[in-house]
C-alpha cells in the first residue's frame, strides 16, 4: 500500500497548501481519504478521476469535503460529453444530515453511510472504522491488505479509542491540529502534537505520521513536541508518498 498526501492542512490551507486528503491505491485499487480545499487538483498529479475506486469521507466538516463539491462537476460533465459512463462510490457518515444530503447526487456519486460498525472490502483491502471525539460524527479508518495495516485517525480529540485501534499499526497518521500551548480545554476537538507522540508510543505504531496542521504553525515546533513523546514521529509533507 501506498499514501500519498494531497493536503495536510486545517481548518483553511495554507499559501500553495490544500486542506485534508490522501490518496491510498493498493494494485488498481485507489481510495481517496478526505477530499478538502485544493485536493482535487493535486489528486490530479497521481491519477485521472476516471481511475478512483472510491471516496471515503471520515467525517463532513467542509475542510475535508470542501473539493467534493467541484468533483461533482466533473463528474456530470464527463458523463455528459460522453467522455465516462461512471459515477464515484462515496463512504461517508450521515451526520449532520443536512451536510450529507448534499452529497446525494445520484448522476455524480453513488453515496453511502458508514458508521463505526461498518466493514467495507474493496479488492485486497479490508476497511474498519471506529468512531472518534470531534464536534461532528467523524470515524477513524484502518486499511488493511493482508500484511500491512495503515490506520488514520482523521479529527479528533484526545479519546482512549484510537489507542486501541491503531494499536500495531504498520503507519499510524493522527490529527495534530494543536500545540500544547493552544490546548484551552479538555474537550477541545484536536490532537495536541504531545499527545499525537503519547498515543503513538501506546500504539506501539511501527511509524507515526502527523497531519492537519494549523497553517500559522512552523513544522519544527509540531514534530519537536511529539517527538518528546515516541521519536518515530515523522510530519506529513504535501504531494509526498509513504509505503506502508
Amino acid at each position: 500500500m501506498k499514501l500519498t498526501i494531497l493536503g495536510n492542512n486545517g481548518p483553511y490551507p495554507s499559501a500553495g497548501g490544500a486542506c485534508s486528503g490522501y490518496l491510498l491505491t493498493e494494485g488498481d485499487i485507489k481510495l481517496l481519504i478526505d477530499c478538502g480545499n485544493g485536493v482535487l487538483s493535486n489528486l490530479q498529479r497521481f491519477i485521472r478521476l476516471e481511475e478512483l475506486t472510491a471516496v471515503i469521507l471520515t467525517h463532513l466538516h467542509s475542510d475535508h469535503i470542501s473539493d467534493m463539491m467541484v468533483l461533482r462537476y466533473a463528474v456530470q460533465v464527463k458523463r455528459a460529453k460522453g467522455l465516462s459512463d461512471k459515477v464515484i462510490k462515496v463512504f461517508a457518515p450521515q451526520e449532520p444530515a443536512e451536510e450529507y444530503s448534499r452529497l446525494d447526487i445520484k448522476e455524480a456519486f453513488a453515496l453511502n453511510g458508514i458508521t463505526q460498525e461498518s466493514v467495507l472490502n474493496l479488492g485486497k483491502l479490508k476497511l474498519t472504522f471506529k468512531d472518534m471525539k470531534h464536534p461532528v460524527k467523524c470515524l477513524a479508518i484502518s486499511i488493511e491488505n493482508g500484511e500491512k495495516r495503515f490506520v488514520f485517525s482523521g479529527d479528533t480529540g484526545w479519546n482512549e479509542n484510537i489507542i486501541s485501534f491503531g494499536k500495531d499499526a504498520d503507519l499510524l497518521m493522527l490529527d495534530s491540529g494543536l500545540l500544547t500551548r493552544d490546548k484551552s480545554t479538555q474537550d477541545a476537538p484536536h490532537l495536541t502534537a504531545r499527545e499525537c507522540g503519547v498515543i503513538g508510543k501506546s500504539a506501539n505504531a511501527k511509524r507515526l505520521l502527523l497531519t492537519h496542521f494549523w497553517p500559522e504553525y512552523k513544522a519544527g515546533e509540531i514534530l519537536k513536541e511529539a517527538a518528546q513523546e515516541y521519536e518515530k514521529v515523522e510530519l506529513t509533507t504535501l504531494l509526498c508518498s509513504y509505503e506502508v
